[in-house]
């Protein structure tokens, strides 16, 4: 199975963060703008969304990371 690709990638940020249930397509989750902000991001996400959700995490492109 291929990585999933960045939907949308938006200005200023460095991190995007993906969603799936159990065996379905990886979804759009939200933006981080650097490790710290991803990693209490994915703790307060895996809190809220429960055992049948996993996250993945895409590293975007160095041209959109500033604003």
């Amino acid at each position: 199975m291929s990585l999933p690709k960045a939907y949308d990638p938006q200005q200023g940020y460095k991190y995007q963060l993906l969603t799936k249930y159990n065996n379905e397509a990886y979804e759009h989750c939200d933006y981080a703008k650097d490790k710290k902000d991803k990693d209490y991001l994915l703790n307060e996400y895996k809190l809220a969304y429960g055992n049948e959700f996993s996250f993945k995490t895409i590293l975007l492109p160095q041209k959109y990371w500033k604003e």
